[in-house]
C-alpha cells in the first residue's frame, strides 16, 4: 500500500478519485521502466500501457478515454490511469529522497574507512540521511551533520543562542526568548554547555588561521568583576584582563587573566602576542609594568615603545579602550563572571566573536578577520558556518583525499593513525596521495610487507 500525497487528493475532479482508487490497491500498478508502467483495468481483464515521454512531461495512455480526450483536443488529456501513475512517481519520490552527499566516508571518531551502512536520520523536508557504522570502533556516525550530530535542538536554535549570549544577553533571558519566538523549551543549563562546547571549537579552528596585522600593537588592561575569585586587598573580587589589538584592523591579538599587574603579568600577554605578530610599534598607558616587560620581551632597538595618557594625549589608543568598553557593555547583564577559569574561557571566547562574527561600523561592516586577509567565505550565520569549518578541519586529510579516500584502508590503533594501500592504484593518484599525507603530517613506514603510512597522535 502507498501513501497518497495531500497535494493530489483534489476530490473535485472525479478522474482524480478514481486514480486514487488504483493506487490505493496496491497491486493494480506494474513498473515495466523508468517512465514505463502497465495499468490494471478496474472493470475488466485488460490492462492499459502508461508512458511518459523522455523529452517532455507529457504522458499517453492506451485506454479509451486517453484516446477520446486526445481527438477532442481537451486541454485536460490525463485520464485516470496516467494520474494513477503520476501519484505513484510523486509518492515513491518522498518516501526515498535520500540526500546525496559527495564527501568521504570516513569514521569522524577514529579515522577508519570500515564501515556499513546503519539506516536512516531524517532530516529537513523529510529527506534520509544515510547513517554509518563504524566496524572498528562501533561508534556511529553521518555524513554533513557539521557538528550538530546527536543534537536535540535544531542548528538554528543552537547558533541563536550562543549569538545572544556573546552579545551580552543572560542565560535566563535567551531561554525566554527562545520559547516566546520558537515555542521551543531550552534551559540555560543547556544554553550555557553550548556556548562552552561550541566556542571552544570555534576558538581551536580561529587560531589556525594566520591573520596580515599592520606593525602597530594597542596594550592595555582593564578590571572585570568575577564572583567566586580571591579578594583584591579589600577592593572588592575582580580580575585584570589584558588586551592586545591591532589598532588599524581591531584584531584582537592576544587576551589574558591575572590577579594583579605586575611585570609578569604584562610579559605574559606580550609573549602571548608574539606567537601572532611581531610589532614595530607598541602603544600603552603610563602603566610602568609595560616599559620593563617590553624591554624584556621585545627588542629595544626595533620596537617603539609610546606611552600616552588617556585624557592628556586625547584618548590616543582609542580602539582597545573601545574594546574593553564593548566587553563591560557585555558583562553588564551576566552580574560578573563564575571564577577565574570561566573569566579566562569568556575572554577568550569573545575575542574569537569579536574577530570572525562580529562586523564593526569603522571597518565598513567587515570583521576584523576578513580586514586581516582572512577570508573563510561565511554567510549571514557566521556561528554555523565556522561550527561546520571548525569540524571539517578536524579530519582534514581526509577531506583532501576525496574520491581517493576509497583506494585506501584507515585504521586509528588508539596511538596513531595508520593508512595502507587497498592494492594497485595509478602512479599520479598515488602521488597526490603521498603528497597529501606528507602535508598532513604522515610519515612514511617501510617494513616488508607492511608498509604504510603512520601519523602519531598526541
Amino acid at each position: 500500500m502507498y501513501t497518497i500525497p495531500k497535494d493530489n487528493m483534489m476530490t473535485e475532479n472525479p478522474r482524480n478519485e478514481k486514480g486514487i482508487q488504483i493506487l490505493s490497491k496496491g497491486n493494480h500498478i506494474t513498473k515495466l521502466g523508468k517512465n514505463h508502467y502497465r495499468v490494471e483495468s478496474q472493470t475488466s481483464d485488460k490492462s492499459y500501457s502508461v508512458r511518459k515521454t523522455p523529452d517532455a512531461d507529457v504522458w499517453e495512455c492506451t485506454c479509451a478515454d486517453f484516446n477520446f480526450n486526445l481527438r477532442k483536443g481537451k486541454d485536460d488529456k490525463n485520464c485516470k490511469h496516467i494520474l494513477a501513475c503520476m501519484m505513484l512517481q510523486t509518492t515513491v519520490q518522498t518516501e526515498k529522497k535520500i540526500e546525496k552527499i559527495d564527501l568521504p566516508k570516513v569514521c569522524p571518531k577514529c579515522q577508519s574507512t570500515t564501515y556499513r551502512k546503519h539506516g536512516y536520520r531524517i532530516v529537513k523536508e523529510k529527506i534520509k540521511r544515510q547513517r554509518y557504522d563504524c566496524l572498528q570502533c562501533n561508534h556511529k556516525f553521518t555524513l554533513n551533520d557539521s557538528g550538530f550530530a546527536n543534537m536535540r535542538f535544531s542548528p538554528q536554535i543552537i547558533t541563536e543562542c550562543i549569538n545572544l549570549s556573546m552579545n551580552g544577553m543572560s542565560l535566563r533571558n535567551i531561554a525566554r526568548h527562545i520559547k516566546s519566538v520558537h515555542d521551543v523549551t531550552v534551559s540555560h543549563g543547556a544554553i550555557a554547555d553550548w556556548v562552552k562546547k561550541y566556542m571552544g571549537l570555534i576558538k581551536e579552528y580561529a587560531d589556525s588561521q594566520i591573520p596580515e596585522l599592520s606593525d602597530v600593537w594597542s596594550l592595555d588592561e582593564a578590571m572585570i568583576n568575577v564572583k567566586d575569585t580571591k579578594e583584591m586587598k579589600g577592593k572588592g573580587f575582580y580580575d585584570w584582563l589584558w588586551t592586545a589589538i591591532d589598532p588599524k584592523t581591531r584584531f584582537v591579538i592576544a587576551t589574558q587573566i591575572s590577579k594583579r599587574r605586575e611585570i609578569v603579568d604584562a610579559r605574559n600577554i606580550i609573549a602571548k602576542g608574539k606567537q601572532v605578530s611581531q610589532p614595530n610599534y607598541v602603544i600603552t598607558d603610563s602603566l610602568r609594568t609595560y616599559e620593563q616587560a617590553i624591554r624584556k620581551e621585545l627588542d629595544n632597538r626595533k620596537v617603539a615603545h609610546i606611552k600616552t595618557n588617556a585624557l592628556k594625549d586625547g584618548f590616543q589608543n582609542r580602539p582597545i579602550e573601545r574594546y574593553h568598553n564593548e566587553l563591560r557593555e557585555k558583562l553588564k547583564a551576566k552580574r560578573g563572571l563564575g571564577n577565574d577559569e570561566s573569566a579566562q574561557r569568556f575572554a577568550e571566547n569573545y575575542r574569537t566573536y569579536h574577530n570572525f562574527v562580529r562586523g564593526h561600523t569603522g571597518l565598513d561592516g567587515s570583521t576584523p578577520a576578513e580586514a586581516s586577509g582572512i577570508d573563510l567565505e561565511l554567510g549571514h550565520d557566521k556561528i554555523r558556518d565556522l561550527i561546520t569549518k571548525s569540524v571539517e578541519s578536524k579530519s582534514n586529510f581526509a577531506v583532501q583525499l576525496g574520491k581517493r579516500i576509497e583506494k585506501v584502508n584507515i585504521v586509528n590503533e588508539k596511538d596513531s593513525i595508520k593508512i595502507t594501500c587497498k592494492g594497485w592504484m595509478e602512479k599520479q593518484t598515488w602521488r597526490e596521495i603521498n603528497d597529501i599525507l606528507k602535508l598532513s603530517g604522515f610519515n612514511w613506514l617501510s617494513n616488508g610487507k607492511d608498509s604504510c603510512w603512520l601519523k602519531l597522535l598526541s
